[in-house]
């Protein structure tokens, strides 16, 4: 009983615990009345001492009963455990509320515990279950369809897929790598977390992401979700050592015919006295550093915005609309857009900003600095104000025929 009683204080309940110990308490009083009667020879240290004997008694009684139940409550909870073991830990934090909240009050606790285990919760595990099975099945499954490729494309390409791509081995590496029909041809300049330099590769949209099949050494795939990108960045004006420019591609005959129109835009620049090539590179994900001419292609894919850091482009007074042409004719002279789109866009903005809910002032001075700093040739002007006028006449003659009304 004591290795009992030990095992309560030390493994049992709060309540268990502080019964025990003033029962405890109690016996230690009624032994110091006792002592007292005896030294002082008074008879109210006596009496005292006989009446908490008595109610020790009784605690101590129940000090069994409480030991006992404390040690089904154990038993039943370990076999509760072993039952239940597998449930979510979500219906065991559930369950195990259970039974605390419902007290002493209860002849079989183990039995409650999984009584009170509402049907929804197990449609919500079994529910779990079968996704965890589901997610599990397509895992193996991937990884399946992804050995078997790896196995076809050794026995494809051997150790360059670069170097012995032929026609018939692209078909069958698109389907292999279950493009979609709607794909681009991209060039990857350069991506450092992905480890890619300078190869090229096809582009799709699939489950809200942009998908990228590369041609390298090996064929590999890498995804983006679309949601981050949403914004094209353009790094400028990258001097680069033409010997070093894409060698590898250069060398095979299919994928240089296929990608060549996909490679930079070199430029030629003076500086101290020296010729450098420049190109330029479209960033989309702050890492994946696409040719100007995979720009295109990207477009025809999923809508973005291209952004160009410059520092004419600097400072709260400077127009949007200032903005939009300096974007446009550098997309235009990068080979992005041709003479016709840049064109429409050009124009498309000074209509806008000849509109008369610009303030006269605002807009001649935006005019003015756009054919200033070279973006337009002069004819622009004309164009601009002709556009103000036709505008303003259409203004006037629609107030008058309110008026009328």
């Amino acid at each position: 009983m004591l290795r009992k009683l030990w095992n309560t204080l030390r493994h049992g309940d709060a309540k268990t615990k502080g019964f025990l110990i003033s029962v405890a308490v109690l016996a230690l009083v009624t032994l110091a009345l006792f002592g007292a009667a005896l030294v002082l020879q008074l008879p109210l240290p006596g009496l005292l001492a006989v009446a908490t004997t008595i109610i020790t008694a009784a605690m101590a009684k129940n000090a069994v009963l409480v030991v006992k139940k404390d040690e089904t409550i154990g038993r039943n909870r370990g076999k509760e455990g072993r039952s239940f073991s597998g449930r979510s830990e979500k219906l065991s934090r559930t369950a195990a509320k259970d039974v605390a909240d419902s007290g002493e009050n209860r002849e079989e606790p183990g039995e409650k515990w999984v009584n009170e285990i509402r049907p929804e919760e197990l449609e919500e595990f079994e529910e779990l279950g079968k996704k965890k099975k589901k997610t599990k099945k397509k895992a193996e499954k991937e990884k399946a369809e992804q050995l078997q490729r790896e196995r076809e494309d050794e026995e494809d390409f051997g150790d360059n897929a670069l170097v012995a791509m032929t026609e018939e081995k692209l078909k069958r590496l698109l389907v292999r790598y279950k493009v979609k029909q709607e794909h681009v041809p991209v060039i990857i300049d350069l991506c450092i977390p992905e480890r890619v330099r300078q190869a090229p590769g096809f582009a799709w949209t699939e489950d809200g992401k942009l998908k990228i099949l590369l041609i390298e050494h090996k064929t590999r795939m890498i995804e983006r979700p679309l949601s981050a990108l949403q914004v094209m960045e353009v790094e400028r004006g990258i001097a680069v050592k033409a010997s070093n420019e894409y060698t590898e591609l250069r060398d095979t005959d299919l994928m240089k015919k296929v990608f060549t129109p996909y490679l930079p835009r070199y430029q030629k620049k003076e500086i101290s006295g020296r010729t450098v090539l420049l190109k330029n590179l479209y960033v989309l994900d702050e890492v994946i550093k696409f040719t100007s001419a995979s720009v295109n292609e990207l477009r025809k894919l999923f809508p973005f915005r291209i952004e160009i850091s410059d520092r004419r482009l600097q400072g709260e007074n400077i127009s949007p609309y200032y903005k939009d042409v300096f974007t446009n004719t550098f997309l235009w002279k990068d080979g992005i857009l041709t003479l016709n789109e840049y064109k429409e866009e050009v124009e498309y903005i000074l209509t806008s900003m000849a509109s008369p809910n610009v303030p006269y002032g605002e807009f001649e001075t935006t005019l003015s600095a756009i054919i200033t700093s070279g973006l337009l040739p002069m004819e622009y002007r004309d164009f601009a104000y002709k556009k103000r006028e036709e505008l303003e006449k259409t203004e006037v003659e629609k107030r008058g025929r309110k008026n009328r009304k």
